[in-house]
């Protein structure tokens, strides 16, 4: 509580102003001349118009969409972040693990397991219709997108245990001629143990994995249908980011608190580690749109963690009001969304500050965030819902 202190003013008794003569001398307290009126006004319309600038920034839509998984109840949830509206939300099936896009940005991709069957679920972005079903040979547990549009990486678990020891390669333009309910499988590789996190360079050549029971990321040539190197991270990785942009991608680790910097090359062979940043125990993570600087939430410490890509070092860590797991960074550079662990809440933070722009309510236990521009995606032609 504020406590207002001040000169505390004697007043005049009604008797004593009646008998008081007219003077012309200084006005008594609480007249007001023209001007110090009109001064008064200005300074009010400078302040209405102050606040009505800012509530129009903040309500205009720059049609930047989150795309969210809600594990409970299971749905998938759109978010316009600058208008702190929860434009959509979509039953889609049980079980939902991971969303994806293709590279037209117009189909979203969810892993979901439906009692006893296995699917991903095709979703037109733009219509935000259901498309299509696939059946998977598996519990899919994660998914990479090839450049090309044809082709889905799937990460296949056990129905009995949901280990994961290996993936599926699949044609998304062909049916299986075994069963033409299923897409055609062009690759399969089960030789891993517990397959994690799945991802494809960008010439589509490679294929990137992690097995929580490795120290490795292993990398996968489509050419050779065979595993074609390993790089040692030194620890159990946790989660893999592998953006389309920048030079670099991340492996996370809980158990050695760090993150390593990993040089992208189109030759497995050229791949390297170019460093580690060491700080907390970090899982997810999201680059900025000029790929410079990595945000990565810590849940224990309540804190993201700024990380500069070539100094390889934190320069700056924003404080939250609660543990945040999931976190993605706005396409055009200027805003990063941390989700509450507990709460399920969107912050909308600052990217260079860190200040916390405004918070969306939004309720549930969610698995995954990704970004689209309403821009990116191509015109919905008229009468089809692809």
């Amino acid at each position: 509580m504020v406590k207002v202190v001040g000169k505390r003013v004697k007043r005049r008794s009604p008797r004593l102003i009646h008998a008081a003569p007219e003077s012309a001398g200084p006005r008594a307290p609480g007249r007001t001349s023209s001007r110090e009126l009109a001064i008064i006004i200005v300074l009010g319309l400078a302040v209405i118009v102050a606040f009505s600038a800012a509530f129009v920034r903040v309500q205009t839509d720059r049609g930047i969409r989150l795309w969210m998984l809600n594990h409970g109840p299971d749905q998938l949830v759109v978010v316009n972040p600058d208008t702190g509206e929860v434009e959509k939300e979509l039953l889609v099936a049980d079980g939902l693990q991971q969303v994806v896009f293709n590279r037209r940005k117009d189909t979203a991709f969810v892993a979901n397991v439906v009692d006893v069957s296995n699917r991903v679920t095709l979703i037109d972005t733009r219509s935000y219709l259901k498309s299509e079903q696939i059946t998977v040979d598996g519990v899919p547990q994660g998914l990479a997108v090839f450049p090309d549009n044809e082709h889905l990486a799937v990460i296949t678990g056990s129905k009995t245990d949901f280990m994961a020891g290996g993936f599926d390669v699949l044609d998304l333009t062909q049916q299986s001629a075994a069963d033409p309910q299923r897409k055609r499988a062009v690759y399969r590789e089960r030789n891993l143990s517990l397959t994690s996190f799945i991802a494809v360079d960008e010439a589509g050549e490679n294929v990137y994995c992690l097995d929580a029971k490795a120290s490795h990321v292993f990398i996968f040539s489509m050419k050779e249908r065979k595993l074609v190197r390993t790089v040692d991270i030194g620890a159990a990785p946790m989660g893999l980011l592998y953006p389309e942009w920048g030079d670099y991608f991340f492996v996370s680790s809980i158990k050695d608190k760090a993150i390593a910097v990993l040089k992208k090359a189109r030759d497995p062979q050229d791949v390297e580690i170019v460093g580690k940043v060491e700080y907390g125990r970090f899982r997810h993570m999201a680059l900025s749109s000029d790929g410079r600087l990595l945000y990565a939430p810590i849940y224990e410490q309540k804190e993201v963690a700024v990380i500069d890509v070539n100094k390889l070092e934190v320069v700056k860590t924003f404080k939250m009001d609660e543990g945040c797991s999931l976190i993605a960074a706005s396409p055009v550079g200027d805003d990063i969304y941390a989700v509450g662990f507990d709460s399920g809440k969107v912050y909308v933070i600052d990217a260079d500050s860190g200040v916390l722009k405004h918070t969306i309510t939004t309720h549930g236990e969610f698995r995954d965030i990704k970004v689209i521009l309403e821009s990116d995606k191509p015109p919905l032609k008229a009468g089809s819902a692809r």
